[in-house]
């Protein structure tokens, strides 16, 4: 059984656990769903970065609790390096990064919500995530996923 879905939801409407998503380092102010969550989370993740605690590199997580204005009941920000340049193979390194992350923090139902990228098409982000399950999502049971634009509701 494939626990990988494909869903049209915003950031702040995904199902699980946790959604867990990328922020760039060259991404100031931030974008995509990175922006939306943060905003639903009163700019915590806006706070820390212009605090330096964060920068946005690959590598770096922020995970930051629901404040009741999401469905999900974390969010895991993973960095994500620098957008400007961004390849389809970094990208996938980057999606079994975020794997890594959820997976090791001990979360069994993820959505993976993502910024449309001329690089990564929906199904070749489809493949990616594939992959990254495959190789680091041992223990995942339900995996949702996301590339949308649009944004929710303000409510």
């Amino acid at each position: 059984m494939n626990p990988l879905k494909r869903v049209s939801l915003p950031a702040d409407s995904l199902p699980g656990e946790s959604v867990v998503v990328l922020y760039f380092s060259d991404q100031k102010p931030l974008d995509g769903p990175a922006a939306l969550l943060d905003w639903r989370l009163d700019g915590q993740l806006t706070r820390m970065l212009l605090d330096g605690e964060v920068k946005g590199y690959a590598g770096e997580h922020v995970m930051l609790q629901n404040n009741g204005k999401l469905k999900a009941n974390w969010i895991l920000f993973v960095g994500g390096g620098k957008w400007h340049g961004l390849c389809q193979e970094t990208h996938a390194v980057l999606v079994r990064h975020m794997m890594s992350v959820a997976r090791q923090a001990g979360f069994k139902d993820i959505s993976l919500s993502f910024t449309p990228h001329e690089e990564t098409t929906p199904d070749v982000l489809q493949q990616q995530i594939n992959d990254a399950l495959t190789l680091e999502g041992a223990g995942i049971e339900t995996c949702h996923f996301s590339c949308e634009t649009i944004v929710s509701e303000l409510t």
